[in-house]
């Protein structure tokens, strides 16, 4: 995966800004047709960008609407995903998104399967282990958090962000292993999406609760003002969430049990096996098993109820050895 130069870095790094269709995620420069305000615009327009996303035929018919996803895996790179009543995305191997939006469709709702699924693809197609994680920085650490539906990774993140912390990503994480030694988060945007439930029990600050999408979406998007960092961090320790105990206690994972957690949540098993045929499967068990042997792996296990989210913070922040 291509890294910035530091000078880049800061240069793209800008949190907030008008539109634009140049942006910053990921690590990456990214020029795009779509509208996408949850990213930060970057201040590298006019260079050759790492991600291109067109606007553009992507060269079948439409899958009508009311069908299944379409998931069909090319070897070659040139992946074809359709989300019938939504859009369709072709690649063009790593750095070029062709979109096809059905009519009349919003370019807020094109930016879930394209901020997604799509973007979890590109990721790994450009050597990043993806996970299906929220991750924060607190102070000089960083605390991952997967677990299943509903286990909270997105509350648990959000109740780190009224602490104080700052988000590194939410459901969708990225982890460059290009160093060798030192594994690194590639911070996402400044963005959480909460439930009702969750976002009237956490104050996020100045955030911007944005309209829904799609009234079948479970889950309303908060941009954050504040509280987010670009600042690419080690993934210093991942916890496996748990519901349920009197008090937060962290079970530590080690050996094939780290691996486990950590290859049950790969975001890229959800595209299943055609993905990691043959030595592509090798070469994610070998990223799993990088990131299972530098980060620290815990089952942890939080008290259930949103009052008392707090108690978890404070609990991790001492484990980390951060206030």
């Amino acid at each position: 995966m291509r890294k910035l130069s530091r000078e880049e870095f800061s240069e793209a790094a800008t949190l907030q800004g008008p539109p634009a269709t140049e942006y910053f995620a990921f690590g990456l420069s990214i020029r795009s047709d779509i509208p996408l305000p949850e990213l930060s615009p970057s201040a590298l327009v006019g260079r050759d960008a790492d991600l291109s996303i067109r606007l553009a035929p992507c060269g079948r018919p439409l899958p009508p609407e009311g069908s299944g996803v379409v998931i069909d895996l090319d070897p070659d790179g040139g992946h074809y995903l359709a989300w019938p009543g939504v859009a369709v995305f072709r690649f063009h191997g790593p750095a070029r998104i062709d979109v096809e939006p059905y009519p009349g469709v919003s370019t807020a709702l094109l930016a879930f399967p394209l901020l997604g699924p799509v973007f979890g693809l590109m990721l790994h197609m450009r050597g990043a282990l993806v996970l299906h994680a929220s991750a924060v920085a607190v102070g000089g650490r960083s605390a991952v958090f997967v677990g299943d539906k509903l286990a909270g990774k997105s509350t648990t993140a959000g109740a780190f962000v009224e602490a104080g912390h700052r988000l590194l990503t939410d459901d969708l994480l990225a982890i460059d292993l290009v160093d060798p030694l030192v594994p690194r988060i590639l911070p996402a945007f400044a963005q959480l999406k909460l439930s009702e439930e969750s976002s009237a029990a956490i104050d996020l600050g100045d955030a911007e609760a944005l309209p829904l999408a799609h009234a079948s979406l479970p889950k309303r998007q908060f941009r954050l003002g504040g509280g987010f960092s670009h600042r690419q961090m080690r993934p210093d320790h991942v916890f496996v969430l748990a519901r349920g105990g009197e008090t937060p206690m962290a079970e530590p994972l080690e050996g094939f049990d780290a691996l486990g957690a950590i290859m049950r949540f790969s975001y890229i098993a959800r595209f299943g096996g055609a993905v990691l045929a043959g030595e592509a499967e090798a070469r994610h068990l070998h990223r799993c098993a990088r990131l299972a042997r530098t980060a620290r792996v815990s089952r942890l296990h939080v008290p259930a109820g949103l009052d008392r989210l707090g108690e978890t913070v404070a609990f991790v922040q001492a484990l980390l050895g951060e206030r």
